[in-house]
C-alpha cells in the first residue's frame, strides 16, 4: 500500500496562517514526532506574498496594498512576489530530511514532488510538463508556481494549482516605473500564466481538484495519505510563528539599518548620485543558466569603496542567512578588488551553503560587476 503520510486539509485560511503552518509542521516532522505531511489549503481573502530573500519596498507597491487591505507577507521560502486569492489551491509537502525524496539538489526535490502536479494536470487531459527549477507548464504556460526550503530537519515544498488568476491585480500590486509598463506587464502575465478557467472555460469544483491532487500525490510519490489534524504541539508552534511572521521586524528586517539605500530606490532608476564620489546603484541580473531567476543588487559606493550591498531576489539559498555572509565579502572592498573576490566567495559558499537554486557564486559576481559597470556609463 506504500508509505503512510498524513493529509491535513485546512480549508480556507488567512495568508499568515498559510505561510506559517508549514514551518510548524516541519519542526515536528524533522524531529520524527509527526509523519511526512501534505497540507491542502487556500486563501480566505487576498494577500500579497514575497520571497524570503526579497525586499518589500523593491518589489511591491506597499501603499496600494495598504489601501486595498491586502496584507504583505514575507514567506520563509524563496521565489518572487505574488498576488494570491481564493482562485488558488495550495499544497504544502513536508518531508523529513534524509528521506529518499530529499536526496540530491533542490531541483531534484522539485522534480520528484512536482511530478505529482504534472500528473494532476494530465489527468484532465492537459499537455503538462515540469519546467526547471520550480514551475509546471500547461501548453507552454505557467500553471503552477512553487518554492522550497530546508527547515528544522525537513524539506518543504509549497505550491499551487492556479484555478482562476486575476492578472490585473497581480500586476497592480507590483512596483513598476509607470502605468504604461504596468499595462505591458498585464499583457505579459496573460501570455505567460494560465489557469483552469482558461483551459476549460469554467473552474472545476474545488473538492474535485483536491481529490485529484490527493490521488496524484499518492500515485506519483508511492504513498498512502491518511487524513488527520495538526497536533496540539503543532498548533501551539503555529501561533508562535504567526506572531513572528506578522511582525514588522520580520517583514522589513532585511531593510533595517539600510533605510538609506532602500528609501532612494525608484523603479527604473539605476544610479543615484549623492555627491561626487558617493553613489547608490541598483541593477537586476538574470541568467537562463540560473533558471531565469533574478539577483537584485543595491550597492552603495563611497570614494571607490563598497560601503554596503544588498543582494535580494527570487532565488533559493539555504540557510537564508548565507546571503548576509556573502554580502560581507564585498563590504569595504575597493572597486578594483571585486574581480579578485572569487576565491573568497567560493570558499564561503562551500563552507556555508547547503542547498541553492537560481543563484551561484559566478552569478553573484556577474551581478555585482554589472551593477558597478554603471559608474563608467
Amino acid at each position: 500500500m506504500g508509505e503512510v503520510w498524513r493529509l491535513v486539509d485546512l480549508g480556507a485560511q488567512d495568508g499568515l496562517t498559510i505561510q506559517s503552518v508549514y514551518e510548524a509542521i516541519a519542526k515536528y516532522v524533522g524531529k520524527g514526532l509527526s509523519p511526512n505531511t501534505i497540507v491542502l489549503t487556500y486563501p480566505s481573502s487576498p494577500y500579497v506574498c514575497i520571497g524570503v530573500h526579497q525586499v518589500p519596498e523593491f518589489e511591491v507597491d506597499v501603499e496600494y496594498c495598504r489601501a486595498r487591505g491586502f496584507p504583505v507577507i514575507r514567506r520563509q521560502v524563496g521565489g518572487g512576489a505574488v498576488y494570491l486569492d481564493e482562485g488558488q489551491q495550495f499544497y504544502h509537502v513536508i518531508v523529513r530530511e534524509g528521506h529518499p525524496l530529499t536526496k540530491g539538489t533542490v531541483e531534484d526535490f522539485f522534480r520528484r514532488i512536482l511530478g505529482a502536479v504534472v500528473e494532476f494536470y494530465r489527468s484532465y487531459g492537459l499537455n503538462a510538463e515540469y519546467k526547471p527549477p520550480n514551475d509546471v507548464l500547461v501548453n507552454g504556460k505557467k500553471a503552477s508556481g512553487n518554492g522550497a526550503a530546508l527547515m528544522h530537519g525537513s524539506m518543504v515544498l509549497i505550491g499551487n494549482v492556479i484555478m482562476e488568476f486575476n492578472a490585473e491585480e497581480a500586476a497592480r500590486v507590483l512596483r513598476v516605473p509607470d502605468e504604461k509598463l504596468r499595462a505591458k506587464l498585464v499583457s505579459s502575465i496573460k501570455e505567460w500564466v494560465t489557469d483552469l478557467r482558461r483551459e476549460f472555460g469554467f473552474v472545476p469544483d474545488r473538492s474535485e481538484v483536491k481529490e485529484k491532487l490527493v490521488r496524484c500525490f499518492e500515485k506519483t510519490l508511492g504513498v498512502r495519505l491518511v487524513e488527520s489534524d495538526l497536533s496540539e504541539e503543532e498548533k501551539g508552534e503555529l501561533d508562535k510563528i504567526k506572531k513572528r511572521l506578522g511582525s514588522k521586524e520580520w517583514l522589513y528586517g532585511y531593510s533595517i539599518g539600510r533605510e538609506y539605500i532602500v528609501s532612494r530606490y525608484k523603479p527604473g532608476v539605476r544610479l543615484v548620485k549623492v555627491r561626487e564620489g558617493h553613489y547608490i546603484l541598483y541593477a537586476d541580473h538574470r541568467e537562463e543558466s540560473l533558471g531565469g531567476k533574478t539577483i537584485r543588487v543595491a550597492l552603495e559606493v563611497v570614494d571607490g569603496v563598497i560601503k554596503d550591498i544588498m543582494l535580494s531576489g527570487d532565488f533559493f539559498i539555504e540557510p537564508p542567512q548565507a546571503i548576509s555572509l556573502i554580502e560581507r565579502v564585498f563590504v569595504g572592498k575597493k572597486l578594483a578588488e571585486t574581480a579578485s573576490l572569487r576565491e573568497s566567495l567560493e570558499m564561503l559558499w562551500r563552507n556555508t551553503v547547503k542547498k541553492h537554486s537560481g543563484i551561484t557564486p559566478e552569478g553573484i559576481l556577474r551581478a555585482v560587476e554589472k551593477t558597478l559597470s554603471m559608474l563608467g556609463e
